[in-house]
């Protein structure tokens, strides 16, 4: 989210952007990595049409904002490498978002700055907020019975945005306070899964695992 916004705003600055994916990915071979760049290569807004040539050519010495979200593999560096090398431009641009902090270890570019930004999670008043309005769109507000509940359940989303989203929006018209109670429960549970990935997924599932059968 934060790379798309991040994006959006700088993207007018730049006259050529690409913004990557990693379910764009369906191989790992040079050509496949060359078919996604080429396909997702803009030019002050207007999709790139490759007629011959190829994005190397393209993209050498242009003012390029590049984006790799969810970057977390060799190929994903290869590929950054290879645009970086190509493109040689100054006052280019690349942004890489990942979970896997020894992947960006990995990133040596000699006349380029690097810097690495934390995202932290989100405190509890923003917590809240993101909460509130998937749950109780404006103007509706909770119960009297349910307030407490949902102070309760942002703690147990521990901050994540995707997962206040997803149990915001799952709860959202659920007025009886026994379905509050159970999916509370439920998240508690998932707090002792200990892999942050898995403790995400199993937080998900909450609200998965209460859909029903249609």
């Amino acid at each position: 989210t934060l790379a798309k916004l991040l994006f959006n705003k700088l993207c007018a600055k730049f006259e050529y952007t690409c913004f990557l994916t990693k379910s764009m990915f369906k191989g790992d071979t040079k050509e496949e990595r060359d078919r996604i760049v080429s396909s997702s290569l803009y030019h002050y807004g207007k999709q790139v049409l490759q007629r011959g040539g190829t994005w190397e050519k393209t993209l050498m010495q242009k003012k390029l904002l590049f984006v790799l979200d969810d970057f977390d593999n060799d190929m994903h560096v290869e590929l950054l490498q290879d645009v970086v090398n190509v493109n040689g431009c100054a006052n280019s641009r690349y942004i890489v978002t990942s979970r896997d902090k020894h992947i960006l270890n990995q990133l040596e570019f000699a006349e380029c700055e690097c810097y690495v930004f934390d995202v932290k999670f989100l405190n509890p008043k923003s917590s809240t907020k993101l909460f509130m309005s998937y749950a109780f769109p404006y103007p509706t507000e909770p119960m009297p019975s349910l307030k407490e509940w949902v102070h309760n359940i942002v703690v147990k989303c521990d901050g994540l945005p995707l997962t206040l989203e997803v149990i915001g929006t799952y709860l959202k018209t659920k007025d009886k306070e026994s379905i509050w109670i159970q999916c509370f429960q439920a998240l508690d549970e998932a707090e002792n899964v200990v892999s942050l990935d898995e403790k995400l997924w199993a937080k998900l599932r909450v609200s998965y695992d209460r859909l029903g059968s249609q």
